[in-house]
C-alpha cells in the first residue's frame, strides 16, 4: 500500500452560481488503502434528479475503490448503479457526467464520463488531460469548424454519461507520475465554458494556495457570466509557482476594476459530497437558467405592450 502524494493539498468549492438548484457534487477522499481520490459530478435529469444522480455517483465511486476495484471497474459499477436508480418514478433521463483522479504514492490516474474535465497546471502551463464527450467535442473532432459546432442547437449534448446506458466506455489517463509543483483541477463546465485555458491559468496563478484558486476561479466563473452549476476539485503537489504582486498587472483576468469577488453560497469541503436539487435533458441544451438580459428583454416588450394599450383607450 501506498500513502499519499508528498505535499498534497486538497481543496473544493461548489456553488449553485445563478440557478436556483445545485445538481454538481465534488468530493476528495483519503481511502483505508492510503490513496486519494477527487472528482466533480455534474447531474442532470429534472426534479432533483440530477442531485441525486452526481451524489450517488460519487458514493458508488468511494465504495467501488475501497473495495480495491480499478477506476474503471468503478465509473461502470456507479453507471449501473445510477442507471438502476434512474428506473424509479420520476427518474427517467437522470444521468450525471464525472470526472476523477486517483492518487497513489507518486502517481496518479484521471479517468472522466461525460464533458467535466481534468487538467494539470504547472509554472509552464495547462494541460487538459480528459478528452470532452459532448457534440461538440466530436463535431470538431471530425472536422466540423469549432464556430459551427457551438452554433449547433445540440451544442450543450452529451455523447456519454454515467446512468444514461446500460455500458459505459471509461476514459482512463496514465498513471503519470507526479511532478513536485503541479496541480490537478477537476472541474464542471460551469467553469470553463467562461474561461478559456489561458485565464484558469492565470487565475490559480495569483490565487493563494489550492482553496484560495478554488474560490477565485468560481468566483472568476460567475462574474465571466456563468449560468450553471460551478465545480472545482483541486489537488496540487507542493506549490504551483504564484504571480507576484508586481506581475498582476500583466494579468488579463479579472480587470484591475472589478475589485473583490465574493462566493456565493458553497457546498462540499474537504473530504466531503456537495450537492443539491433539479436539472436539465440529456440531449436537449443544459443551460436553462433566465439570463438578466432575458428578463430585461421582456420587461421592454411588455412595457411597449402597455403603453400601446393606453394610447389606444385614450
Amino acid at each position: 500500500m501506498s500513502g499519499p502524494a508528498p505535499d498534497l493539498r486538497l481543496a473544493t468549492e461548489c456553488v449553485a452560481g445563478q440557478r436556483p438548484y445545485q445538481e454538481d457534487a465534488v468530493l476528495t477522499e483519503e481511502l483505508p488503502d492510503g490513496r486519494t481520490l477527487v472528482a466533480v459530478a455534474d447531474g442532470m435529469g429534472g426534479h432533483a434528479a440530477g442531485e441525486v444522480a452526481s451524489a450517488l455517483a460519487l458514493e458508488t465511486l468511494v465504495e467501488a475503490l475501497e473495495d480495491g476495484r480499478s477506476l474503471a471497474e468503478a465509473f461502470e459499477l456507479a453507471n449501473g448503479r445510477v442507471r438502476a436508480e434512474a428506473e424509479e418514478p420520476g427518474r427517467q433521463g437522470m444521468g450525471t457526467t464525472l470526472v476523477a483522479a486517483i492518487l497513489e504514492g507518486e502517481r496518479y490516474q484521471v479517468a472522466n464520463v461525460g464533458d467535466s474535465r481534468g487538467y494539470l497546471l504547472s509554472g509552464d502551463g495547462i494541460r487538459q488531460i480528459t478528452r470532452d464527450h459532448s457534440f461538440v467535442a466530436e463535431a470538431v473532432d471530425r472536422g466540423t469548424p469549432r464556430e459551427e459546432a457551438e452554433a449547433s442547437k445540440w451544442r450543450d449534448a452529451l455523447t456519454r454519461s454515467i446512468g444514461t446506458d446500460a455500458e459505459v466506455n471509461v476514459d482512463v489517463f496514465g498513471p503519470f507520475p507526479v511532478e513536485p509543483d503541479t496541480a490537478l483541477l477537476l472541474c464542471s463546465d460551469g467553469l470553463y465554458k467562461v474561461l478559456s485555458d489561458a485565464v484558469v491559468k492565470e487565475v490559480y496563478a495569483r490565487s493563494g494556495g489550492p482553496g484560495g484558486a478554488a474560490q477565485a476561479l468560481v468566483a472568476a466563473a460567475l462574474e465571466g457570466g456563468s449560468d450553471d452549476n460551478i465545480s472545482v476539485a483541486i489537488a496540487e503537489f507542493g506549490e504551483v509557482p504564484r504571480v507576484g504582486a508586481g506581475d498582476t498587472q500583466e494579468m488579463r483576468w479579472p480587470p484591475p476594476d472589478h475589485g473583490e469577488y465574493e462566493v456565493p453560497e458553497r457546498a462540499g469541503g474537504e473530504g466531503e459530497v456537495g450537492a443539491a436539487p433539479e436539472t436539465g435533458d440529456l440531449w436537449l441544451p443544459r443551460r436553462l437558467g433566465i439570463t438578466p438580459w432575458v428578463l430585461g428583454a421582456a420587461a421592454v416588450v411588455l412595457l411597449a405592450i402597455l403603453v400601446g394599450i393606453v394610447l389606444a383607450l385614450t
